[in-house]
This record gives structure tokens, sequence and C-alpha cells, in this order.
């Protein structure tokens, strides 16, 4: 079995209200018919993003749900989905708060800024089930991504498939934070790809926030994968690379 996988923080422009992405969905569309993905994971996706994007690739579904409701005051500017895209067949799919309260959306863990969730999908390809987790932590606080890491522990405690987790960590690999977090990772018969290649391009911000991530988008994947290809995509669309691997068993 072959799996094409893409990782992409697709920027939520979050000074624009209810920012739809604009010329990006048919641009990234573009690229998604070329490389005919079986997974593809996405942080900071908002739903207008996310109406657009679906026109074009009619051919995959979508899931996740988003981190605040619409009533929310925070929801036109900050509102943002881990989707998970595929054209897998899709057995199941919640979206998890990354907080003491994991199964209601909209809640924090400690000194994280905004709420952070996981989006979870088991699907199946060649009679092979397996379970994808999306996330994105904290892009502040190392003590909040430390905390989300433990409820991200309990959700892949409760799965009962080989897992291909991917996001945005905000951690470097050197980071100890990530290290025990690899290490855990091992034990459940998980392994980091190795991307060599700087991932993130700091933005020029008002606010003099020092961003040190390079490489802060990670995938990983069941041992029994052989790890065919990793390519490392720049793009106008994004403040990230696109991370595309292919992967076999």
């Amino acid at each position: 079995m072959e799996l094409t996988i893409i990782n992409f923080n697709i920027q939520n422009k979050v000074y624009i209200k209810n920012y739809d992405g604009k010329n990006s969905p048919k641009i990234f569309s573009k690229l998604i018919k070329e490389e005919k993905p079986d997974i593809i994971c996405l942080q900071e996706l908002t739903d207008n993003y996310q109406t657009k994007l679906q026109k074009y690739i009619p051919n995959y579904k979508f899931t996740g749900q988003n981190r605040f409701k619409e009533k929310s005051p925070w929801y036109n500017h900050f509102g943002e989905n881990n989707s998970i895209i595929t054209n897998l067949n899709i057995l199941k799919t919640q979206t998890y708060s990354l907080s003491k309260d994991i199964d209601k959306l909209g809640k924090r863990s400690f000194l994280s800024i905004f709420p952070r969730i996981a989006t979870v999908t088991t699907v199946t390809k060649e009679n092979q089930t397996f379970t994808i987790i999306n996330t994105h932590l904290d892009h502040l606080s190392n003590h909040a991504r430390k905390t989300q890491l433990i409820y991200l522990k309990q959700i892949i405690e409760a799965n009962n498939y080989p897992i291909i987790l991917v996001g945005d960590f905000n951690l470097n690999t050197d980071n100890n934070i990530f290290i025990d977090f690899i290490k855990y990772m091992n034990i459940k018969n998980c392994k980091l790809v190795p991307i060599k290649e700087k991932t993130f391009k700091p933005p020029v911000n008002p606010f003099k926030i020092s961003y040190n991530f390079k490489t802060p988008d990670h995938i990983f994947i069941p041992i029994d994968f052989n790890i065919e290809n990793i390519d490392v995509i720049d793009n106008n669309i994004s403040d990230h690379k696109l991370v595309k691997i292919k992967i076999k068993k």
C-alpha cells in the first residue's frame, strides 16, 4: 500500500475578517490535482477558505470542526479548522479540544491564548484501517505546548489503529519537550519523518514577537512504512512551506 500525504499550515490572515484565502484556494487546488494525495492535513483553515477549496476539489471529503462556535466573538478572525481532507473511505471522525475538557470545543489549556484542537479521522485503504490525527499547538508558550501534548496523548491512547500524526507543533526537533514526545511516539510504534529543510518563514510583524521555529511542521508514521520520498515545497500563499511525503508498506 502506498500513501501520499500533505501537511500544510495554509495561514489564516487573522487581520482580515472571515478570511477566505482570496486566490489561494484555487492555486492550492491545482497542486492537489497534480499530486493526487490520499491525505491532506491543513492547519489554520477558516470556514470560508474551506468552502472555496471544496468547490475546486469535489472528489475529496473534508473532516474537522472549527475551534470556535460561530457565536463566539473570536470566530470571525480566529476561527480555524485542522481539517483532514481525503479521498479514502472514512469510518469515523471527531474533533477534540486539547484541554481538560477534551470533548468541549472552544476550551483552552493553561497559558494558551487560543483553543487548540486535534481532528481525528479513521480511514481505510486496501482493506487496511488507520487513524489520522491533525493538530496545531500553541504558538507562544512552551508550557502550553507541553500541556497540549499531554491531552494529545490521551487521544492517542484511546485509538485502536495504526496512527499517522500530522501537524504544526510549533516545536523544533531539538526542543526537549518534542524529544520526549518523539520517544513516546516510538513506544506507540510510530517514527518521525526526517524533514531537513526549514518549513517556516517568519513574518514581519508589528508586535515584535520572536519566532524561533525552523521546522515546526511534523509527520509521524507507523514504523512498518518505508519513506519513499519527502518534498518541501515553497509557495506564495502561506508563511509555511508545504510538506509532501510518499510512504509505502
